[in-house]
């Protein structure tokens, strides 16, 4: 394991070259180390606005405990390691490792609807297993979507961007997430804590997305009235039968009404992974996810 070292001034020791992403909690630049010449990414506090002195010091405190969620999170191979923290032209940072590969919504975008059952297992199955591990941690992710997920030239999924995870169980005290993708106990304050189930909303977000491109309950449109239907009609037929009941399970408003953790959900998955040493999808993603399962054993 690295240690975490507190570097004062960012610039002598990283070179920061393209913004790579813009996200909410801060910007996401592509870096070198001066020394090593390692690739790196740094996550960086957003610019201060016109707003109070006060609020962009706490914005900065925030990005650094993102980073401390991360450190429990070492050892997980699909978490992006924290390297280093630090300051950058007055704005607090995260230095962390660099991820090669392609965001998952960009990959996505180019190929859905997807409905290849081998394919629709191994995206949902791989991020069941690294969600096992962040579970495992009491941690709750809090932002599952397609824009924290990157694919890897060898198919395997990396889970990005702990800004909004929280302890499992504890109290919060506003709304966490993305509308879309962020369960209904997410969308204000949660007195008795929020569990690893949001996560499973997340994840059957992301199937419905994949497969009929239609987010649940209204999606990034205003919030749904209650007891209305998770998807329109047609959207409804067209889900693929094998994955329909999973699905509609995992989006239920209800969090106690969703599968009890990801290794329930996985095993519904089991049948339509790719079997080790087997052959491509005839369309397959690029980068190819179905890879991870016919070159790897499940760990779950």
């Amino acid at each position: 394991m690295r240690k975490v070292e507190e570097i004062g001034n960012v610039e002598k020791s990283y070179e920061v070259l393209d913004m790579v992403g813009d996200g909410g909690q801060g910007d996401l630049f592509l870096a070198r180390d001066r020394r090593s010449g390692e690739r790196v990414a740094l996550k960086l506090q957003k610019a201060r606005d016109l707003g109070p002195e006060s609020i962009f010091r706490w914005a900065g405190e925030e990005l650094l405990r993102e980073g401390s969620r991360m450190t429990l999170l070492t050892g997980i191979q699909a978490i992006p390691e924290i390297i280093a923290t630090g300051t950058h032209r007055g704005r607090r940072c995260l230095i962390m490792e660099f991820v090669e590969g392609r965001q998952l919504q960009d990959v996505l975008l180019a190929a859905r609807p997807v409905r290849h059952p081998e394919i629709v297992a191994s995206v949902i199955g791989q991020l069941c297993e690294i969600l096992w591990e962040v579970h495992a941690q009491n941690l709750v992710h809090c932002d599952l979507k397609p824009e924290n997920v990157i694919v890897q030239p060898d198919g395997r999924l990396s889970l990005i961007d702990m800004g909004l995870a929280v302890t499992a169980g504890k109290a919060t005290s506003d709304s966490r997430g993305t509308r879309g993708w962020a369960s209904p106990e997410q969308s204000d304050a949660c007195p008795s804590g929020l569990t690893q189930r949001a996560d499973i909303f997340g994840l059957g977000c992301m199937l419905l997305e994949m497969t009929v491109m239609r987010l649940p309950y209204g999606g990034l449109e205003e919030l749904a009235e209650p007891g209305g239907p998770v998807l329109p009609a047609e959207k409804l037929a067209a889900l693929p039968p094998e994955f329909a009941s999973l699905a509609l399970s995992m989006v239920r408003r209800k969090a106690e009404e969703r599968p009890a953790d990801v290794r329930e959900v996985f095993d519904q998955l089991r049948p339509y992974l790719p079997r080790l040493g087997s052959r491509r999808p005839p369309k397959r993603l690029r980068p190819d996810p179905t890879e991870y399962y016919r070159t790897h054993e499940p760990r779950l």
